[in-house]
């Protein structure tokens, strides 16, 4: 009889090992688990109006005068045209892992992005908005946000850091 019990709490846990392995280390698992986390409908950003979230999770970097809200950091200033700095974000978004494009302003200047996280599929939005502050010149606006949880553990602001390094800013 217990050997029974055990060898069936085994088995149950075999299958539960199997199932997770799954869910963490597989494409179809990935899209089960983005699945179970929407990232629902993305308000459109107004970075002028913009007011931030009571919580941790989220990071704003800004032109001196653009954001009406406290930002994180300053954004740079580039010495390439604002449609150059455009094209190289967007190969740059494109080429970092687990990133996907929702959508365009009308104007062709600001763009939506969700990025999961590895493991658990959270998503996090990421709006960047190009700014031209004089010809031959560009900046941006970045405000990437968690769209679950209450902390994300400095995830937002490190993304954000990286990517501008990468750009070059």
């Amino acid at each position: 009889m217990i050997r029974r019990m055990v060898i069936g709490v085994a088995i149950v846990m075999w299958i539960a090992i199997i199932a997770i392995a799954f869910l963490f280390f597989t494409g179809a698992g990935g899209r089960v688990l983005a699945g179970a986390l929407p990232v629902g409908g993305v308000a459109p950003v107004a970075f002028a109006t913009l007011a931030l979230a009571t919580t941790p999770n989220q990071y704003l970097v800004c032109p001196e005068d653009l954001c009406a809200a406290p930002t994180d950091a300053t954004a740079p200033a580039f010495d390439i045209p604002i449609d150059a700095l455009r094209d190289r974000w967007q190969a740059m978004a494109s080429a970092e892992p687990s990133v996907t494009l929702l959508g365009e302003s009308n104007d062709g200047w600001q763009f939506d992005y969700v990025q999961r996280t590895a493991y658990w599929r959270f998503p996090d939005i990421i709006t960047v908005r190009f700014i031209e502050p004089e010809p031959g010149r560009s900046t941006l606006a970045v405000y990437s946000r968690a769209v679950y949880g209450h902390s994300d553990l400095g995830l937002n602001k490190a993304r954000i850091e990286a990517w501008l390094a990468k750009l070059g800013g």
